[in-house]
């Protein structure tokens, strides 16, 4: 199925999008009222309801699988032969350009929504080094100063700022972990 194929209707578009920005961003303007009467043009209470529960299941279905565009298309492809309730060509188009247009913000939305606590929000660090010290084997010695800054998008609070300070084998053993974290991450995001 091929967007280029089909027009997009914009009535839908506008819907579907309504529909995500109160789903997914809260915006409360886009009551039922709203988009029945001002964006639907006005059809009956039971023709909106049945568009509703149709378009609102398909998008969490889209949001919730996070659905990249290769499986977007087989998904649409099979609403479209579905023999009851099949999805028409123009409707098929009209979502797939949605959710080219609002996939990431969607996704980006949802991540911060059930972010728990405080994020890393920067980092920064100086190489030190020892100049004096009881020890003689402690002169000269190399350590890295590390800076990280820690806040919460929606705390107005300052954020909390986290100093340490590494050797060479600490901050070897940093990097380490790290990596182990930057491998199951990879290995997740390529689940999905």
């Amino acid at each position: 199925m091929s967007e280029a194929a089909a027009a997009v209707d914009k009535t839908l578009f506008a819907f579907l999008n309504g529909l995500a920005k109160r789903l997914y961003f809260k915006e409360l303007e886009f009551s039922d009222e709203f988009l029945r009467n001002d964006v639907l043009g006005g059809i009956s209470e039971e023709e909106y309801q049945v568009k509703l529960k149709r378009f609102s299941g398909l998008l969490n279905g889209l949001v919730s699988s996070d659905m990249d565009f290769t499986q977007l298309d087989a998904y649409l492809s099979s609403q479209m032969r579905k023999k009851q309730g099949a999805l028409s060509e123009t409707e098929a188009a009209t979502i797939t350009r949605f959710w080219k247009s609002q996939k990431s913000k969607i996704h980006q939305r949802l991540v911060e929504d059930n972010m728990w606590g405080r994020r890393l929000k920067g980092s920064s660090w100086r190489i030190d080094v020892k100049t004096k010290a009881r020890h003689i084997e402690q002169l000269n010695e190399p350590t890295a100063i590390m800076e990280l800054q820690l806040g919460s998008e929606e705390s107005e609070k300052a954020d909390e700022v986290l100093r340490f300070e590494v050797d060479s084998s600490k901050l070897s053993e940093l990097l380490a972990q790290v990596s182990d974290i930057e491998k199951a991450l990879e290995t997740h995001s390529h689940v999905s």
